[in-house]
């Protein structure tokens, strides 16, 4: 009998943690987007106030805490090299790692937008990046505070279950 009730705490605990898993990808979506916002808005205050060129921008961003998990910023090149395209480096780093469609599509921009045009173009582009980046935050940060809640709560009913089925 001892065993059955034990089965049935597991079934449960798996399901709670089920549940939490699902929650916790849709807490990192939320994350990235956050991220790049303020990788957008970082962006911005080095072309804004010192001109910074997208080498110069791309040794900042790689030493920030702050971008952990945009782990593809490390892959960027710091220095020019003859024959090198920054925006063949920067799409070939963003391949590296795994994106939602909508974050990988704003970061392509934003590698094909970065050292094409002017600093007052690179600015006008960065705030329409900007601009989609916090609607799109918005909606993750709805959808983790509907869903998340939802799917810890079904992982911990659905387990139950599987234990009252096993009890």
């Amino acid at each position: 009998m001892w065993f059955r009730l034990l089965a049935a705490i597991m079934f449960t605990l798996a399901g709670g943690c089920a549940g939490i898993a699902v929650s916790q990808q849709l807490r990192h979506r939320q994350e990235v987007c956050a991220a790049i916002g303020s990788l957008l808005r970082d962006i911005s205050v080095c072309i804004r106030s010192v001109g910074m060129n997208v080498y110069d921008i791309a040794a900042k961003l790689r030493g920030e805490p702050a971008y952990k998990e945009l782990t593809f910023l490390s892959l960027l090149p710091v220095d020019f090299s003859e024959g090198e395209n920054f925006r063949e480096s920067w799409q070939n780093a963003l391949n590296s790692q795994e994106f939602p469609e909508e974050e990988r599509s704003i970061l392509a921009e934003l590698g094909n937008m970065l050292g094409r045009t002017d600093a007052e173009g690179q600015l006008a582009g960065l705030d329409v990046l900007e601009e989609r980046i916090r609607c799109l935050e918005s909606e993750r940060r709805s959808v983790f505070i509907e869903k998340g809640r939802m799917y810890r709560s079904a992982g911990v009913l659905f387990g139950v279950m599987a234990g009252i089925l096993v009890i």
